[in-house]
């Protein structure tokens, strides 16, 4: 009887997983986000796999290398592309995915779900209706028997459905989808932002009916000035938002460990799109790696606090953005083999 409860005391590690790196190719092999400066300018970020990730093969190797890394989860990036330009080409965000979905190893990592583009009562219940069958996958992310869903944009989410009332029965509905074909009770998550001085920031999102908050990455919080920032400071950041979060609201909350930012190759390629005027430095694997060890003590010690004793890290393979765990090139598996003595080490406390 007591081997359960061993368990659920055990910190459970996963990171966000951006399926942007299979979008048609033009002539010099580059798409939106494989793009010029990042192959030349910071080609130390390339995977040891290449830049795509629908090459045969390398969904498996990515799973195995997360699993082998001490990784229990992936959180997908997921977009429902009916109230966006081009929403056949944009569709390609869900590739990686589907790829999971159909690698041979996938059951060596769980995973959910992040809803990530606008939604309005226009698409509502496409969002549902898509996602509610990926609840009774044997490996979806799981709660106390619930699955896991987050949603990113979450204030668009309650000014398009017009309102928190609004907001509140399309969740409603979607426990019910959720409930019709047998995934039972879910747990839906809200992304947020620390707002300290604001004691009742969050409080809408319990009005609409959110279950826990979290975030999907920091970086916002640690900057100190534009240009460069010393990666202690992301660091400075992310407890700020552990702290500043979960003391103020009532939800439960899920932190987030940042391995970077850095989103200058994109940034230089695509100038008409909104991007960072500063990015951090001096990001080292064994940086990370007690970086990851501090989350995971945090968790430990607001156990009551946060579901599933889940912590995501920011990110597996958010390389145009400056934050991956994925093997390199230029540095191998480095990352990995650090955050895994790591989760070993605090595990086995």
């Amino acid at each position: 009887m007591e081997e359960p409860q061993e368990q659920t005391e055990k910190v459970k590690v996963g990171a966000w997983y951006f399926g942007g790196w299979s979008f048609p190719a033009d002539q010099n092999g580059n798409t939106f986000h494989i793009s010029p400066s990042l192959v030349g300018s910071f080609s130390n970020r390339e995977p040891v796999w290449g830049w795509r990730e629908d090459k045969a093969g390398v969904m498996s190797d990515q799973i195995n290398y997360a699993a082998d890394s001490g990784l229990s989860f992936w959180g997908f990036c997921w977009y429902e592309n009916t109230l966006v330009d081009d929403s056949k080409t944009m569709d390609n965000l869900n590739n990686a995915l589907d790829l999971f979905l159909k690698a041979p190893n996938k059951s060596r990592l769980d995973f959910c779900l992040l809803s990530c583009f606008p939604v309005s009562p226009v698409n509502w219940e496409k969002v549902c209706d898509r996602t509610v069958p990926y609840f009774k996958e044997s490996n979806y992310l799981k709660v106390d028997g619930k699955p896991v869903m987050v949603f990113f944009n979450t204030d668009e989410i309650i000014a398009g459905m017009n309102g928190i009332k609004k907001t509140r029965e399309a969740i409603e509905l979607y426990r019910k989808k959720a409930r019709d074909i047998g995934a039972g009770e879910i747990l839906i998550g809200a992304r947020t932002a620390p707002r300290p001085l604001d004691a009742t920031y969050q409080n809408k999102y319990v009005e609409c009916g959110f279950d826990f908050l979290t975030t999907y990455n920091n970086a916002d919080d640690g900057r100190t000035n534009s240009g460069a920032n010393d990666y202690s400071k992301l660091l400075e950041g992310d407890v700020k938002s552990w702290t500043g979060i979960s003391a103020h609201s009532s939800l439960p909350f899920v932190p987030v460990v940042g391995a970077g930012y850095d989103m200058r190759p994109w940034a230089m390629d695509h100038p008409a799109q909104p991007a960072s005027d500063y990015w951090y430095n001096g990001v080292t694997p064994q940086k990370i790696a007690e970086h990851l060890r501090t989350g995971m003590q945090w968790v430990k010690a607001n156990a009551k606090k946060v579901p599933g004793n889940l912590l995501f890290m920011y990110a597996w393979n958010e390389n145009g953005e400056g934050a991956w765990l994925t093997p390199t090139k230029s540095e191998g598996n480095a990352r990995l083999q650090a955050i895994k003595q790591v989760i070993q080490e605090e595990s086995a406390k």
